[in-house]
């Protein structure tokens, strides 16, 4: 038997196809359908219209694609001997912007994707967290609302900002704007306090093992209750193999399958298109517009569990210990992000100084450029992101772009199935397969870039 499910409520939609035995899903497909093209976009384009085009191929990691770009530019400058020079400024507010729309994100992506559907398995009357009209839906959606307010004060709009340009940012904020994204970002801390953990943030970040958890109240409790009443810890479970192709004051960089290894070569990043819609040619064996990627031919999960395997934070790890790479595992991981993000958000914003320059104007122009190739790759909300450039005489050659829903969502290869495919086999519910699914955050629009 094969049952064919829309998934919504995401970035897009997606298809997911289910093969059944005995009342148990023994073979996973998922399909993206939408073709939408930003890497041929790009071609013969100047290298500074990255800024503007990669940050749109997204409604909720657009900072993440920013960042990516600018640094991938930056990159081209190094590669030809030009090393531009950053002040601490621009550094900080770079990643403040990168920190706040990865707060936002796990907020939305909690209350709107997690407990809506978990919450319809329970014949409990949990109608406050319904969508659209529920009172905590509502009122995440309002807290996220004002966090992102403190990035829109450095970026001057979200979503699809391009503050960041080659030698820092294009933006100055006053002493007062800084207490104001002080301000916004306290709305987050204490939602996060009050509804999420029912505890002090400090309290939460002391935690290292899974006996800590009869600490925690609020909705991370509901969900740890839920998830354990519908088995949720003994399902989702893939290669347990993961990577992080970068790394900041919060996240360690390199890949983990029996044991963390922190050196990565971005050389062993492959990507396939086997199973991918092309614009030309035979299509008849192909099912989907999303490619796989593979790292020295494996399949690594990338995202908020890899980076805490990674980066070695113990509360997560005692859990991943007793439970592996399962859903339940992986929406801890991402809500125990939120409060390392909020907490290091706080100390970014309170050690930017005013003073300094946050734009050092290169030397040289990228359209006098007459060959170069650069990488770079920036710890986005779902995962690692990939950018890669060709510029050939002051134009893109070729723009790369790999997704965390690529690593996470891709389709299988000849060798293997895909990380969620081989997540979501072994399910016995096609509503607790979707929750998996979601478990990796969907964003088709990422996907099919």
């Amino acid at each position: 038997m094969k049952t064919v499910n829309l998934v919504e409520r995401i970035e897009g939609e997606a298809k997911l196809n289910c093969s059944w035995k005995n009342g148990i899903i023994i073979d996973s497909r998922i399909d993206f359908l939408n073709f939408r093209g930003f890497e041929y976009i790009l071609e013969d384009k100047s290298p500074l219209d990255a800024l503007v085009y990669t940050p749109r191929i997204c409604g909720i990691c657009g900072q993440a694609h920013l960042n990516a770009a600018v640094e991938v530019l930056e990159k081209a400058y190094e590669n030809i001997d030009e090393k531009l020079e950053i002040t601490p400024k621009a550094k900080l507010l770079r990643q403040i912007g990168l920190n706040i729309e990865m707060i936002d994100s796990h907020i939305k992506w909690f209350y709107m994707f997690i407990l809506p559907d978990i919450i319809k398995l329970n014949s409990n009357d949990l109608n406050i967290y319904e969508p659209l009209k529920g009172k905590k839906w509502l009122e995440a959606c309002k807290v996220a609302s004002e966090t992102i307010k403190a990035l829109a004060i450095i970026a001057g709009q979200w979503p699809h900002s391009s503050y960041m340009i080659p030698g820092g940012v294009m933006s100055d904020p006053t002493k007062m704007d800084l207490i104001n994204m002080q301000n916004y970002l306290q709305i987050a801390i204490n939602f996060f306090e009050d509804s999420i953990v029912d505890t002090s943030l400090d309290n939460y970040l002391s935690f290292t093992s899974f006996d800590n958890f009869e600490k925690i109240g609020g909705d991370l409790k509901l969900f740890k209750d839920l998830a354990f009443k519908y088995e949720l810890q003994n399902y989702g479970k893939s290669y347990n193999r993961f990577i992080s192709l970068s790394e900041t004051n919060l996240f360690k960089k390199g890949r983990f399958s029996s044991k963390v290894i922190n050196k990565i070569d971005l050389s062993k990043i492959l990507e396939n298109s086997d199973s991918t819609f092309t614009l030309s040619g035979d299509n008849t064996q192909k099912h989907t517009w999303s490619k796989n990627v593979t790292y020295d031919d494996a399949f690594f999960e990338t995202g908020p569990l890899a980076r805490a395997i990674i980066s070695n934070r113990k509360f997560i790890k005692d859990i991943h210990k007793n439970f592996d790479d399962s859903a339940f595992t992986r929406v801890l991981a991402r809500l125990d992000e939120l409060a390392f993000l909020l907490e290091d958000t706080k100390n970014l914003i309170s050690k930017v100084n005013t003073k300094e320059a946050s734009f050092i104007k290169p030397k040289i122009s990228l359209n006098k450029i007459d060959k170069v190739e650069a990488t770079s790759a920036v710890e986005a909300t779902r995962g690692s992101l990939y950018h890669k450039i060709d510029i050939e005489k002051g134009k893109i050659k070729l723009y790369d772009v790999i997704t965390p829903t690529v690593w996470n969502l891709g389709p299988s290869n000849k060798k293997e199935q895909g990380i969620a495919q081989k997540a979501i086999i072994g399910t016995s519910s096609i509503d607790i397969a979707k929750i998996i699914l979601r478990s990796f955050d969907v964003c088709s629009v990422c996907t099919t870039h």
